[in-house]
């Protein structure tokens, strides 16, 4: 049975604890509370010991002969095995086949196996534990659905959130639900009261530092030199890696230059703004920068903010910060002519 991370609560608590789950997928919170919910769900009926076998050790003789002895301790054990690392070989493949199908094992059975490719979720041990148990697939949300969890996250904790200040913390946190809700329970630590609009969304969750990336390259897309280059130097005064801003800066771009390609190709605005993905908080800021900037301009930046990257990992020659901030105001300024930017290291 396939059953969402969502779902499973409620499934537990009108299905009752199956003996097989496999957990597969890219997301790690979706994987670490549902894993969090067998468990409990496996003490809340007497399954008292939990036994944890690495299955990046490739030792399933080991596997095999732990499920084969019965437990001095309890009934019924809770046996997780991991594969977040190496993947099965062939006899591990064949062992969790094996003892994913055995309906007279007592045993209940958790497998937390990250990320599975298509040709891998139809291995005969995947398809013994979805005949015989419950499959959760942890998986990366889109926009509109991490939206959604992120209100529905927030209600969990008591807090009504407004939809723009659910688009400020989708903005912010970028569809990684381990730093939304981080946010979240900041939120709940820190904010007055349980219905929150934008303003007091920013006041709570605002970091400590003077400056965040998000300013800095906010500034350059709307057109702002002064403050483009004041919230930079004071990123570098407050210890801040120049990766994390080229990161941002090189999201952006890349976005325009591919919105503006579309648009060369005859799409409307609109059409590539939704073909690349760009959140309609980010459409204003990314239109001022497109009505600035032609796609030779974008592309030589896209291309002068990827060899910064390199520069930053020590491929090539040159300074950091200052090649940094010349992207960042090229970026922010209105050309008086064709020249592109780029840095001037070499890779």
């Amino acid at each position: 049975m396939q059953v969402r991370p969502e779902q499973l609560p409620d499934h537990l608590a009108r299905k009752g604890l199956q003996s097989r789950y496999l957990l597969h997928g890219p997301e790690p919170l979706q994987a670490m509370e549902s894993a969090d919910a067998i468990r409990s769900a496996a003490r809340s009926v007497g399954v008292a010991e939990r036994v944890v076998f690495d299955g990046g050790s490739q030792d399933w003789a080991s596997l095999r002969a732990l499920s084969g002895t019965l437990s001095l301790f309890a009934e019924r054990r809770l046996i997780e095995i991991r594969m977040t690392g190496k993947k099965p070989d062939r006899e591990g493949l064949e062992c969790l086949a094996e003892l994913l199908a055995d309906e007279q094992s007592p045993d209940v059975f958790m497998v937390l196996a990250g990320a599975l490719d298509r040709r891998q979720q139809e291995a005969a041990w995947v398809q013994a534990c979805e005949r015989h148990g419950v499959v959760v697939g942890c998986r990366d949300m889109d926009e509109k659905a991490f939206r959604g969890w992120l209100a529905g996250r927030a209600r969990g904790r008591g807090l009504e959130l407004t939809a723009e200040a659910v688009d400020f913390l989708a903005l912010r946190t970028e569809g990684n639900l381990v730093a939304a809700t981080q946010e979240i329970d900041k939120l709940c630590l820190l904010a007055e009261g349980s219905a929150l609009d934008l303003q007091a969304v920013i006041a709570a969750v605002s970091d400590t530092a003077r400056y965040d990336t998000f300013q800095c390259v906010d500034a350059a897309l709307a057109g702002q030199p002064a403050r483009t280059v004041r919230v930079l130097r004071g990123l570098r005064a407050e210890g801040n890696e120049p990766v994390l801003i080229n990161f941002g800066l090189v999201r952006e771009l890349r976005i325009l230059t591919r919105v503006a390609a579309a648009r060369a190709c005859g799409a409307t605005l609109d059409q590539a703004f939704r073909e690349q993905g760009a959140w309609a908080s980010r459409q204003p800021l990314l239109r001022q920068a497109l009505q600035r900037h032609p796609i030779a301009r974008l592309s030589g930046m896209l291309e002068g903010a990827i060899q910064l990257d390199r520069l930053i990992k020590g491929h090539g020659l040159g300074n950091v910060w200052d090649e940094l901030e010349s992207l960042l105001l090229a970026l922010a300024s209105t050309p008086t002519s064709g020249k592109n930017p780029s840095t001037s290291g070499e890779s």
